[in-house]
């Protein structure tokens, strides 16, 4: 039991040494990894099998839950953390939505809704001066990183002859799914911002 507190004691004491630059360096550059991974996950999308494209999108999907763990645990959550987080989800899933649409698979209007729900994001964040808690929206990002994983295993001739409904039958149930969630997104901010004018 002493051996333990002494070994709680001394990560607690070696994370208390670590300047708050270099604690908020470290999720901030596991948040960047995912964006790395972005230009091989396209081009294993195009090019390689399904195996090689899964895998890095799970990667991908790791720094996603873990870089806000380590910055929690590290005590170095700010507001360049959250910002840099939501940036680069943003480039990662309308690069991976915007690779769909180049193969037929998505129609570039469901991109422009994305990129719209994005923008009203950080636009309505800078015009209130703060972070807005949204229980709906907050999920979105999540929803859209699912109908990519959804996508990448659909797009695999195996798994497609495994499901009883036809690829495009598929594709337009994630369709209509993300639009339905950005819609009840936007709505659910748009009356926040009113109430917060009240």
């Amino acid at each position: 039991m002493e051996s333990l507190l002494t070994s709680n004691n001394k990560k607690k004491i070696l994370s208390n040494n670590i300047p708050l630059k270099i604690k908020q360096n470290i999720p901030n550059t596991i948040t960047l990894l995912r964006l790395i991974a972005l230009p091989h996950l396209v081009y294993s999308f195009n090019n390689l099998t399904i195996f090689v494209t899964f895998s890095i999108f799970l990667a991908s999907i790791v720094t996603d839950v873990i870089d806000g763990y380590v910055a929690r645990k590290l005590r170095a959550t700010s507001k360049l953390g959250v910002y840099l987080d939501v940036v680069v989800d943003f480039l990662f899933i309308t690069g991976m939505y915007l690779s769909f649409s180049f193969n037929g698979i998505y129609s570039p209007w469901l991109l422009l809704i994305i990129v719209f729900v994005f923008t009203q994001f950080i636009v309505s964040n800078i015009i209130l001066k703060q972070i807005i808690y949204d229980p709906i929206g907050k999920y979105f990002g999540s929803i859209l990183f699912g109908g990519i994983g959804v996508t990448i295993l659909i797009s695999d001739q195996v798994i497609s002859n495994l499901i009883i409904f036809s690829d495009q039958v598929v594709y337009t149930m994630v369709t209509v799914f993300l639009v339905i969630f950005a819609l009840t997104s936007l709505l659910s901010r748009f009356l926040y911002l009113l109430r917060q004018r009240k």
